[in-house]
């Protein structure tokens, strides 16, 4: 029975001293007293303004008052939630398809993770080990336990984008107001799409892309799927895919969403954007130029081994053609994360938002798993002799595992 690799989603608690405690107390009070006071004050402006010539007050006076007033406290004292609706309107929004039912996506994003994780589980299992393809054996047993360490890094990334996600979507009310105006949300979104429907399509066509060079048989790869297999990790990505697309597609503008042509240009036009903006904004702030650095190196690492023939691909997966073509889906995920990491440090934020932290602590966490997989491949009986082609790319292999090093600098400046 195989077991999936289980992740730690990282949560950091905010630390709030007494000073602010008792500010934030007093402004609480201010907003559970400010519903009666601005009825009052409306009751006797309107009485001044609207009574009749013998003073008497309207018959519909009582509508100047709030029907229903809630404020609502949730965990974090910057997740303030309040509704004052009177009779006259004032509902945040009539339309019901503009509603999030943030419980339910919140469950989905994470489901989303948890079946992607555990997809590139199997993969990773059922590719890195001996007789695959059959009479192959591994030069010892640590070698496959290295490689698969080193490859299960990729679920790092997975796990702090889609927690990322579902804590957005669980603060969400409105797909225009919450969801449509974050920009963190609908990139990875995208991503996830994105990465849902290239792990797919590698599944299918695995048996092409992991294709021995020479073997004289057409046949003989390092992975093929079929039947039910086949079909489960399909499902599995593509189940993602579909979450994160139309997670993207509701946060369009309605213009744009009823005119499916137009959005090829809109990914365009967003991704020149994202990459004309990789340059901190401040060169003197580390945090900046660490995350500027991490996204320029996942994207160059994505198109080293997307474009690249071997040995130039084998970086920074060091899983030769076992996973070739199929590590690069997830460096691209994490460009994607190292980007938002960035405009979050841009803006002030990253040591505040809890969502920004999610994604920060996925970071670290791929780069502690992959140092450690590159540390102990030190400790492989097969090595360097059957690490050949990583040998042939040594300054290739030594600038990857420095520049992901990168990655567990702190966050504070």
């Amino acid at each position: 029975m195989m077991r999936g690799s289980s992740i730690l989603l990282v949560l950091v608690a905010a630390v709030v001293g007494p000073a602010t405690a008792a500010s934030y107390f007093r402004a609480a009070g201010q907003r559970l007293l400010t519903p009666v006071s601005v009825g009052i004050r409306s009751a006797a402006k309107h009485q001044r303004t609207s009574s009749g010539p013998g003073g008497v007050a309207p018959a519909n006076a009582a509508s100047i008052l709030p029907r229903r007033t809630s404020v609502k406290f949730l965990g974090n004292s910057d997740l303030v939630t309040r509704t004052c609706e009177s009779s006259r309107g004032g509902a945040q929004s009539s339309d019901p398809s503009n509603q999030v039912a943030s419980t339910t996506l919140r469950r989905a994003y994470l489901a989303a993770g948890a079946a992607t994780t555990a997809a590139w589980s199997t993969m990773v299992y059922t590719t890195i080990r001996s007789n695959q393809p059959q009479g192959a054996m591994m030069p010892s047993w640590q070698h496959g336990v290295f490689a698969r360490i080193g490859a299960m890094t990729a679920a790092s990334l997975i796990a702090g984008s889609c927690a990322s996600l579902a804590l957005k979507a669980s603060r969400a009310r409105t797909w225009d107001d919450d969801l449509g105006n974050d920009t963190s949300f609908r990139r990875h979104s995208l991503a996830l799409a994105t990465t849902g429907v290239a792990s797919s399509l590698w599944v299918k066509f695995a048996d092409v892309v992991t294709r021995i060079p020479g073997s004289g048989d057409p046949l003989l790869s390092h992975q093929s799927y079929s039947g039910s297999m086949q079909a489960k990790l399909i499902g599995c990505y593509g189940t993602a895919a579909a979450l994160g697309a139309y997670g993207w597609i509701k946060c369009l503008p309605e213009d744009v969403r009823r005119n499916p042509f137009s959005w090829p240009g809109r990914i365009v036009d967003g991704v020149s954007q994202s990459l004309l903006q990789l340059a901190p904004k401040d060169t003197s702030d580390p945090v900046q130029n660490k995350y500027s650095l991490l996204t320029s190196s996942f994207l160059i690492f994505t198109a080293m081994q997307t474009i690249c023939n071997m040995p130039i691909a084998v970086i920074p997966s060091w899983t030769s053609r076992r996973l070739s073509r199929a590590f690069p889906i997830y460096t691209f995920l994490g460009a994607v994360t190292c980007f938002d990491l960035k405009e979050a440090t841009e803006q002030g934020r990253i040591l505040t938002d809890e969502s920004s932290r999610l994604l920060s602590a996925g970071v670290r966490s791929f780069g502690g798993l992959y140092l450690g997989a590159r540390g102990l491949s030190l400790f492989d009986p097969s090595f360097p002799k059957h690490f050949g082609m990583v040998n042939q790319v040594p300054g290739l292999a030594a600038m990857a595992i420095l520049m992901v090093g990168l990655s567990l600098r702190s966050d504070k400046k």
